[in-house]
């Protein structure tokens, strides 16, 4: 049987034939009828602009995956639009530009890396000058093995010596370093750790604990050793703060003192 048109005249098959996936997708999703063919070349369907704050979240999280194991100048906006599952006039109805992409895929990054690296006052009341900076290259060490892109990304920027870099520097890092450098001050005030130029002594201990996280794929293929998990991250932790703080050479006093392994709920130093 021959199906007919609204007016009465048959329907030639090859056009019912010509329609697209992609057509009969639009116009499922549009809200009015008819509406995706009025949708304007660029603008985002009915059902995105609907829900634009998990859409706006959708293209963050696939960004920051991206920016992390490609690096912001391979990655296309098309490329994070299709990991998130939406079209790439998404990106830029939400955002305009890849690069005010990347910045708020940043502030997204950093507020959840905040709620990460979890040291407050209360946490250092009473500590000693040693023990704060202790606790410190701790909280560092288990914020990198939450969120390992956090330290891929940085690294990218740094080794591009890209401007980005210097926006991170300026709304976010700067204020993570100086917790350090005030950290590593008062305990060389208070003559516990040996006088040494701030600025290196900070950037040996956060090097030390960010760097390994962004290179965990060689000590898994050479040891065998996850460093994402949480015992690993325990171990790595406690070897660390050894020897940061206490050396790696043998002295009368850690041979005759046996291991210190104490449980994981209580090792805050």
């Amino acid at each position: 049987m021959v199906r007919k048109t609204a007016a009465g005249q048959p329907a030639p098959e090859r056009a019912r034939r010509a329609r697209s996936p992609a057509q009969d997708r639009d116009k499922a999703l549009s809200a009015v009828p008819g509406e995706a063919s009025k949708r304007a070349p660029g603008r985002p369907r009915n059902s995105e602009r609907d829900r634009p704050d998990q859409t706006r979240d959708q293209l963050l999280d696939a960004s920051i995956v991206l920016f992390a194991r490609y690096g912001f100048d391979t990655v296309t906006t098309g490329q994070i639009a299709e990991a998130a599952g939406l079209t790439q006039s998404m990106v830029h109805y939400h955002f305009g530009t890849k690069t005010k992409l990347w910045e708020e895929a940043m502030r997204r990054l950093m507020r959840q890396r905040g709620r990460l690296f979890r040291v407050t006052a209360r946490d250092l009341a009473g500590l000693s000058p040693l023990d704060k900076l202790k606790v410190l290259t701790r909280r560092l060490i288990e914020a990198n093995a939450a969120s390992p892109d956090h330290v891929r990304i940085v690294v990218y920027e740094a080794t591009t010596r890209s401007p980005r870099l210097q926006w991170l520097v300026e709304n976010f890092l700067a204020a993570g370093f100086g917790v350090f450098d005030d950290a590593v001050r008062e305990a060389m005030d208070a003559g516990v750790i040996r006088r040494a130029p701030i600025h290196d002594v900070t950037n040996a201990v956060t090097s030390a604990a960010s760097l390994s996280f962004a290179l965990h794929a060689i000590v898994k293929d050479m040891y065998s050793v996850d460093l994402g998990e949480a015992e690993a991250v325990r171990s790595f932790s406690d070897t660390l703060i050894e020897i940061l703080f206490n050396g790696l050479l043998v002295t009368r006093a850690t041979q005759e003192a046996p291991p210190r392994r104490r449980p994981a709920s209580n090792r805050a130093v």
